[in-house]
């Protein structure tokens, strides 16, 4: 549960975090990980406007079927209309913020984007 999403727009988020990052047979997919769970980190310190307009986003994008929102993601990837920029940045930032941030649902076992791509902290 989110304390600014509702169920509709964590399906939506859920969604389109799965069509920008499906996952193969090394990375997991996005919803795999659980990193979804995670979101009110992120949105906590987002600016109430900048939070309120995803959620609209979110909500009026849940409406549409999977290859409608395909689409509709792969537009904002090539017509860089200032409107349609905003969103594929403010979506996309989203999604790899949470999917890159490494946390994961208690319940996930498997490997994480870190363990694939070899990331580790280490003190200097």
């Amino acid at each position: 549960m989110s304390q600014f999403l509702g169920p509709r727009e964590l399906s939506a988020l859920k969604r389109i975090g799965d069509l920008m990052l499906p996952g193969d047979s090394d990375f997991p997919s996005f919803s795999q990980t659980g990193c979804i769970a995670f979101v009110d980190d992120l949105l906590r310190f987002m600016d109430p406007k900048d939070r309120d307009d995803i959620k609209t986003l979110l909500k009026i994008l849940s409406f549409l079927p999977s290859p409608l929102l395909r689409a509709f993601l792969k537009l904002c990837q090539t017509q860089w209309t200032p409107t349609l920029r905003m969103i594929e940045l403010g979506l996309k930032g989203l999604v790899m913020s949470l999917y890159y941030s490494n946390k994961t649902a208690p319940q996930y076992t498997g490997r994480t984007p870190y363990d694939v791509i070899g990331f580790a902290l280490r003190r200097l």
